[in-house]
């Protein structure tokens, strides 16, 4: 599927240069979800702390923002956070992070790749974290089984602020918080987002 959308990208851009950009884009990011593979059973435990680490300190940035978010995760299903790297350039971007699922229920932990590719207008390059509050169980399942996610939107960063937006129902049953890591960027573009289960940090 990741082949299909590159070429996807190759399709919707013209001129040579553009075409540079994507290959540049998708090679810089096969080569970060592939940095995970063939890990020592040190190495797993070392990058579950991390990423477990990594929540933690996100949701205590957002907390400190906003302190009735901590009642809403507490009141929650379960909350994913992602730590996110997005480079965009005309008309294509691509990006991708990992993270961790926690399900309140069961108590169980997934650890998870995150794959995103933009096509708009736009530029930037940037990092965030994304927290994900689980409200409804259906929203709670689809996130728990991996699935692809369409989201058309605009979003803007600067600095330490950051705001998306987006249509159709992807907000619905789950309320997202970003953290900006820095940089600068706007877009405005259609984003094809996928979460995959990390099944060697998982298991």
């Amino acid at each position: 599927m990741a082949l299909n959308l590159a070429e996807l990208l190759v399709d919707v851009v013209t001129g040579s240069k553009e075409m540079k950009h994507i290959h540049l884009l998708t090679l810089a990011f096969l080569l970060a979800i592939t940095a995970c593979s063939s890990m020592s059973v040190s190495e797993k435990e070392a990058k579950r702390n991390q990423l477990d680490e990594m929540a933690a300190t996100t949701i205590a940035g957002l907390v400190e923002q906003d302190e009735t978010l901590q009642q809403k995760i507490d009141d929650s299903l379960g909350y994913s956070v992602a730590n996110m790297k997005v480079t965009k350039v005309p008309v294509v971007g691509a990006g991708g992070g990992e993270g961790v699922f926690v399900n309140k229920k069961t108590n169980k932990r997934i650890y998870f790749t995150v794959s995103r590719f933009d096509i708009g207008g736009g530029w930037g390059a940037r990092s965030y974290k994304i927290l994900l509050v689980f409200e409804t169980q259906e929203m709670l399942d689809r996130f728990d089984g991996g699935t692809w996610e369409f989201q058309a939107g605009v979003e803007a960063s600067a600095g330490t602020a950051s705001a998306e937006g987006g249509s159709g129902d992807l907000t619905e049953g789950y309320a997202v918080h970003v953290l900006s890591d820095g940089g600068a960027s706007a877009t405005a573009t259609a984003r094809v987002i996928r979460i995959k289960e990390n099944s060697e940090l998982t298991e």
